[in-house]
């Protein structure tokens, strides 16, 4: 054969080699998801991070066409957990139902991170919040923001606020409270919320800047008194409460948030078939209504890349309160 004929042949096993690649590739997408996909959970069962992954479970389990598993793997504020999806390998069949403290908060605690919080995963839609709640003691002589910020003053940094733990949001919340008004309080880490609801209740600390769907029975029961709501809106589980920035701190805004992330280089036919129909569970008033009854505050349908925007500007946020604060973990 003469060299054209040689080239030629090269040139047509290529581009029947071209032709089968993505004819396996169109058919892996069309054919997506064919086995069950497990969403990684880096907190204990019945938390609420694990509650709403086990929601979004069992309502898309039909659509998706594949069962939908939950893998608990909690510790270290959700980064065990991110890590796993972090190194996972990247075809859509492992999920992270993400929260701030590993995808927003935690790259600048942690001197090292077993990850990269921004390369690391996919964005594919944020799933809602719960917001901080400021509450105190019954026997605090405050019933608003501002009668706090008295107190506080007065007392001269001898009122005790918990927290579930050091760089936790309920942490960083009360610092951010510190540098806005210019009060001094003592933090007392917990070892989780419970714990430092427990004390709280039983007047052993002051106050807490609390999750809503944790504290929201409590204040309901009169064991605790809610001053104000880290939302720029009041929630509407508690609309009688005011928000912080409501009450003179403008801008206040902490929680936290959750939301679906892939490993990076994860398939964008299975992002884009995970966030269509995720964007369908948000637009739903059944699953909404459940997830506000739980205490948690649902945002719009979102894409991809709004998503990845949102993160963005978050971790802006958190990087300048914690610098300002301080606060180092290793």
């Amino acid at each position: 054969m003469n060299p054209i004929g040689k080239t030629t042949s090269r040139c047509r096993v290529a581009a029947l080699v071209a032709a089968v690649l993505l004819a396996a590739a169109t058919s892996h997408a069309q054919n997506y998801p064919n086995r069950p996909i497990r969403m990684v959970v880096g907190f204990p069962p019945g938390g609420f991070t694990d509650i709403l992954a086990r929601q979004v479970a069992e309502r898309l389990a039909t659509p998706m066409g594949q069962p939908v598993v939950i893998d608990n793997r909690s510790g270290a504020a959700g980064i065990i957990g991110a890590d796993i999806v972090a190194k996972a390998k990247p075809d859509g069949y492992t999920l992270l139902m993400g929260h701030n403290n590993s995808n927003a908060i935690a790259p600048f605690l942690y001197a090292k991170l077993p990850y990269d919080a921004r390369k690391d995963f996919a964005p594919i839609t944020f799933m809602g919040w719960v917001a901080t709640v400021l509450v105190v003691h019954p026997s605090v002589p405050a019933k608003s923001v501002k009668e706090l910020i008295e107190v506080a003053r007065k007392t001269q940094s001898k009122l005790l606020v918990a927290s579930s733990g050091v760089g936790s949001t309920q942490h960083l919340a009360l610092e951010r409270f510190k540098i806005a008004t210019g009060t001094q309080m003592i933090h007392v880490p917990y070892k989780g919320s419970g714990p430092a609801v427990i004390d709280l209740i039983g007047g052993q600390v002051d106050a807490n800047f609390d999750g809503l769907a944790v504290v929201l029975p409590h204040v309901q029961a009169g064991k605790l008194r809610a001053l104000g709501v880290g939302l720029l809106q009041r929630a509407p589980q508690m609309p009688e409460v005011p928000t912080i920035d409501e009450q003179g701190i403008k801008g206040f805004e902490s929680g936290s948030w959750f939301g679906v992330f892939a490993p990076a280089g994860a398939p964008r036919e299975a992002i884009d078939r995970w966030s269509k129909a995720l964007r369908g569970l948000l637009a739903s008033s059944e699953f909404t209504g459940r997830i506000q009854t739980l205490g948690g505050q649902m945002v719009k349908p979102n894409t991809p890349e709004e998503f990845a925007a949102f993160i963005e500007r978050d971790m802006a946020r958190w990087a300048k309160i914690i610098a300002q604060a301080n606060v180092r973990l290793d």
